[in-house]
């Protein structure tokens, strides 16, 4: 499954069991929030929301199994007046190392970095 970032070219892809994991969760998540709302129960109403949406379904997921994701905007303060550094993310004890110059690309990254955790969690 892939979901299109917030940007064109930004795109934040699950892969294998990750997926497999996801689409479980998604399925019990949209039946117990959103019931009355949503007749169409299937993963590919998922699809259909807004990218930032999307990307808030994920935060809920990964945080659903532990893996809390995190994304700053930062500054340089040596500078006056303060310089814009970029969007960081962290992710549990792995912190970012890479800043990037929009929140899209921040988001793309964490989902890539989570789901590349998840997916060594599942594999064992």
């Amino acid at each position: 499954m892939w979901v299109e970032g917030l940007i064109k070219n930004y795109t934040m892809e699950l892969t294998r069991k990750c997926e497999e994991d996801f689409e479980k969760w998604y399925l019990k998540y949209i039946k117990s929030n959103s019931q009355k709302i949503i007749s169409n129960t299937d993963v590919n109403y998922f699809n259909l929301l807004t990218k930032s949406m999307q990307y808030g379904v994920l935060v809920d997921y990964f945080d659903s199994v532990g893996i809390e994701i995190e994304i700053y905007k930062d500054y340089d303060l040596s500078d006056t007046p303060a310089t814009f550094i970029g969007w960081i993310f962290f992710i549990e004890d792995y912190n970012g190392d890479k800043w990037f110059k929009t929140r899209a690309e921040a988001r793309t990254a964490s989902i890539e970095k989570a789901n590349e955790l998840r997916n060594k969690v599942l594999n064992k």
